[in-house]
């Protein structure tokens, strides 16, 4: 009877991004196929289900981001009786989920939040920083909130699918310099500009307020440094009556990526330095800030032990492997920080459909795409109260 009434009720889920999140600008998902992905899940098994993508403010505080999760949800009505929440958050967005779900933390919801912690069944973190990123520290200083704007700027352009030609100047702008680090606002005014000019009217005021709100506030940069987030789990006690479940991503060194450079198209050499200055940073673990610790951990794909060894120093270009345990971890994923939400290359160069932006070589594909978000699917439709 119990189970019977469980299939009976309403499940929503909610995705949210993490700090170069959107729900969508101007066309592009930032959640691309996973909705669809989960929803065919749900009607295999019969259930009812919808999927909201929330809309969130990129580099804000996690609080910030935690008030704007509680009102997409008591607007989409998920404070209904018969309503079963699922939070899934990639990266930062899995923070705001652990948040907003805690019972020694006060939001100044009132009673919003106590009766949206009631529906709420289950949190899946996919790619979270948990224990932190250096890559944050980073991006805290002066040249690394400019960086993080280039990369915000060429991740939307890229997963736009701009032609290559136009992308292609971009390789002008940076020749000019000694390195990325350099830039200056007037450099990344042209750089913008260039990249944005055959963007619709609508879409480039979309792209444009997004990138200015990351520079106007970038809380969520201070508070997801290893230093910040030690004090976030000494703060943030997780809801017993929860189900928190954890994947984590794992993409190949740069100097393994860079070996494969291929001129062949102008676009290809850009995004596997970006990578790699990424992954580099993201690499320099904090002695004073350990990740969680070592444990053994399994290919999700394949059920298999990893081929190589999981150090501080991996990752998936963005966030440290072992920082993104929390929970019940599900397994690694060969994949780099925005492979897993649906963002990877298929198919010829000309004709693929998506774009990789971030040049990893993880080789991440359609088949372990499937399998994954599958697996996040069997945690939800098992895990409802």
């Amino acid at each position: 009877m119990e189970k019977e009434l469980k299939e009976k009720k309403r499940h929503h889920v909610y995705l949210i991004p993490g700090f170069f999140g959107f729900a969508s600008i101007g066309g592009i998902s930032y959640f691309r196929q996973v909705r669809e992905t989960l929803t065919d899940a749900f009607q295999r098994r019969d259930l009812d289900v919808e999927i909201f993508d929330v809309r969130t403010m990129p580099t804000a505080s996690l609080t910030h981001r935690a008030r704007k999760l509680a009102m997409s949800i008591r607007d989409s009505g998920g404070l209904d009786e018969d309503v079963i929440v699922h939070l899934v958050g990639h990266s930062t967005g899995a923070l705001d989920a652990r948040l907003l779900a805690s019972p020694s933390v006060e939001l100044g919801l009132g009673q919003l939040k106590s009766k949206i912690r009631n529906n709420i069944a289950t949190i899946v973190s996919v790619s979270g920083p948990h224990y932190g990123t250096p890559l944050s520290n980073f991006f805290t200083t002066f040249y690394g909130k400019n960086l993080l704007y280039l990369v915000s700027l060429l991740v939307i352009v890229g997963l736009w699918r701009k032609p290559i030609s136009m992308i292609g100047g971009m390789v002008g702008f940076l020749g000019k310099l000694n390195n990325l680090l350099g830039l200056d606002e007037t450099l990344l005014h042209q750089i913008t500009n260039n990249l944005l000019r055959e963007f619709g009217p609508q879409e480039e005021v979309e792209v444009r307020n997004f990138l200015h709100s990351i520079l106007d506030d970038q809380g969520a940069m201070i508070q997801i440094t290893p230093e910040g987030m030690e004090l976030f789990n000494a703060t943030t006690l997780d809801n017993p009556d929860i189900r928190y479940v954890s994947y984590a991503t794992s993409a190949p060194p740069p100097i393994e990526t860079i070996k494969r450079i291929s001129l062949r198209h102008m676009l290809t050499p850009m995004n596997k330095i970006l990578y790699g200055i990424l992954w580099t940073l993201t690499s320099r673990a904090h002695p004073g800030y350990p990740y969680h610790p070592p444990l053994e951990l399994r290919d999700l794909v394949n059920n298999q032990p990893l081929p190589f060894a999981l150090t501080e120093s991996m990752s998936d270009g963005v966030v440290p492997t072992l920082s993104q345990v929390w929970g019940e971890f599900r397994g690694v994923v060969r994949a780099d920080h925005l492979d897993v939400i649906g963002h990877y290359l298929r198919g010829p160069f000309d004709k693929r459909d998506g774009a990789d932006w971030f040049g990893s070589g993880a080789k991440f594909g359609r088949s372990d795409f499937q399998i994954l978000w599958n697996d996040v699917a069997s945690v939800l439709m098992d895990s409802a109260k």
